[in-house]
Formats: C-alpha cells, structure tokens, sequence
C-alpha cells in the first residue's frame, strides 16, 4: 500500500518529468529541426530559443532533487546501473549549451561558427538518443539483485542492459519526439503564411517518423522482453496511445486554421498521453533485477521525509511557476536582438 506522501511526491515528479519533456524536449528538438529549415527560419529558431533554452532545465533539476530526497532507493540504482547512458546525456547537453552560447556570443566566429552549429545539433540529437537507452535500461532485467553488483563483470553490470537495438530504438522514437514538439510550439512564433507551412510540414513529418518508431519499439520490446504483453494490451496503455492518434486530427485542424494555441495544446496533449501509455508499460516496478523486482514502496524515502519534501515542492513550485511564466511573457513579446549575437549570423547559418 503506497501512503498518501509517497502519492504527492510521485505526481510531483511525474510533473516535473512531463514538464521537462515538453519544454526542454523542446530544446533538444530545435537542435533536430533547426537543421531542416532554410536558413532565415534558423535565424528565428535561435532568437526564439536564446531567452529561455537554459531556464527549461530546471524541470532535469527537479526531477533529480526529487529522486535523490524522494526515491533514494531508486536513485542509487540508476545511477551505478545506468551510469554510463546518465554521464553521456548529461555530457550531450554540456556540450550543446557552450556551443550555442559560443555560436550566439563570439562577435567573429568566421569559419568556427559553423563547427558551433554542427556540434549544437548533433549534441542536440545525442541528449535524447542517451535518454532512449536510459529508457531502455529501466525497462530492462539487470543481473544480480538490488543492491547488489559485486562478483559481476562490467560489462553485464554497466553497459548490456541498456546498450541494444531496442535502446537505439527508443532513443531515435525520443529524437523525432522532440523534433515534433519544437515544431508544434516554433510554429506560433511565426507570422508570415509560407514560414508556417514549411514548420507545419515538419510537424507533420516529426510526427510520422514518431508513430512508426513508437511501433517499432513496441514489437521489439515485446519480441526481446521489455514490454510483457499483457502491459502492451493494458486498457490504460491503449487509452493512451489511441488518444494520442486520434489528436493528429485536432493538430491537423489547428494548422488549416492556423491556429497556433490550439496547435501547440493538441501536440502537448499527444506528448503526455505518449509519456503516460509508455510509463504504464511499466508501473508499478521501478528496476527489474534476477533478484527481484525494486517496487515503489522498496525505494522510497521514510515518511517524514517525504512529508517535508512535498511541503517545499509546494513552496517552491508557488514560488518558480509565476516567474518562468513572467519569463516566457516577457521574452515573447520583446524586439528581435540587435545585439552581439547577430554580428556572426551570416557566417553559420549559411
């Protein structure tokens, strides 16, 4: 029986989790789409992301603390299991926030501009690949039991789990994800029609490579054992994912209409419900190991614990939300830069 606490903290984190895979899944995929667009959209691309791309990582922040205070059971595990996926994303997104900081600040970057936008966008597609085999590795059997890694070799241990096909799966099914969710939310930062037909084309092809990745990984999930086909045929996990095919249509509609909220409310709502359906897939085991199965209630923290950690999620989240929104409101309505940033634009953009 999970008490009440352990209740509040988990929705907690589940929102940080949905919030970070909207908003800073949307940086990633800006990386991802800016490499498909003509170059005067790219330009915009940057001015858009720029203000806000280093504020959205406060959701990864959120979800860690959580983790570390809430599920230290949890979070012990996957950070020895997982290690090697978890340093390389972290790694991915380094390296593409000094890059697009150098690419925007240095006022004479000549030919280094276009190495800064070439490692930008591939680190760009590596953060959610690494996040796919992270993926993968939590949906996978580990050897041993919790806890427990000695006499085990590290290669079983460190990398087997996660290193597969159906990890690099995963992580391309993230890659397009996130593309189509940088498209859905660039598109109501444009005005003119032509510009956004183009980013509602690469919506639409974000969105395809989305749904035949999110099949592929679903047969070879259950083909090697990831998914148990009785989670796959769940009422919750088909709810889910019917809902978010369905919500194409809205999508689809809100474009003709050029209708930019409802465009970006109808893709956030197809994300979560494909966040939801594959989270079930599955709950409520947290790490599956040969010696068992770590549950919620095994890697939680005592209750007092998390009474006070729910308290200062409360206070703090009353006290960031308004200030990020104030934030989003405030950049969004400002004048395009005439700053330092556009002094090298000609060079790596071309």
């Amino acid at each position: 029986m999970i008490d009440f606490w352990t209740t509040v903290v988990g929705v907690y984190l589940l929102v940080a989790l949905a919030a970070y895979v909207l908003f800073g899944g949307a940086d990633f995929g800006g990386g991802i789409l800016e490499a498909s667009l003509p170059r005067h959209l790219r330009e915009k691309l940057e001015e858009t992301l720029a203000p806000i791309w280093e504020a959205n990582h406060v959701w990864l922040i959120a979800v860690i603390v959580i983790l570390f205070v809430g599920f230290p059971g949890f979070y012990s595990e996957v950070l020895t299991r997982l290690y090697i996926p978890v340093s390389l994303a972290l790694l991915a997104i380094l390296i593409r926030g000094t890059f697009f900081t150098l690419r925007r600040y240095d006022p004479e970057p000549r030919q280094l501009g276009r190495l800064y936008s070439a490692l930008f966008r591939v680190s760009s597609g590596l953060a959610p690949l690494f996040f796919g085999f992270i993926a993968a590795g939590l949906l996978s059997q580990h050897p041993g039991a919790p806890g427990e890694v000695s006499g085990l070799s590290v290669s079983e241990v460190y990398v087997e789990p996660w290193l597969s096909g159906f990890g690099f799966l995963i992580g391309l099914f993230v890659m397009s994800l996130f593309g189509y969710v940088a498209a859905a939310l660039f598109y109501g930062e444009l005005g003119d029609a032509a510009d956004k037909r183009i980013v509602a084309r690469r919506a639409y092809g974000f969105f395809l490579a989305t749904f035949l990745l999110g099949g592929l990984v679903l047969l070879e999930g259950a083909r090697s054992g990831h998914v148990a086909p009785n989670k796959a045929l769940s009422p919750l996990f088909l709810v889910s994912q019917l809902a978010a095919l369905l919500l194409i249509g809205l999508v689809r509609f809100a474009f003709q209409r050029r209708n930019a909220a409802l465009v970006r409310l109808a893709a956030g709502a197809q994300v979560l419900a494909i966040l939801g359906g594959f989270a079930s897939a599955a709950a409520p085991v947290l790490l599956r190991t040969e010696g068992g199965e770590l549950l919620v209630r095994d890697a939680r923290a005592p209750e007092v614990t998390l009474y006070w950690l729910a308290i200062g999620l409360t206070v703090v989240l009353a006290l960031v939300l308004p200030l990020l929104i104030v934030l989003y409101r405030v950049f969004r309505a400002r004048p395009e830069s005439d700053g330092p940033a556009e002094s090298g634009s000609g060079d790596y953009f071309e």
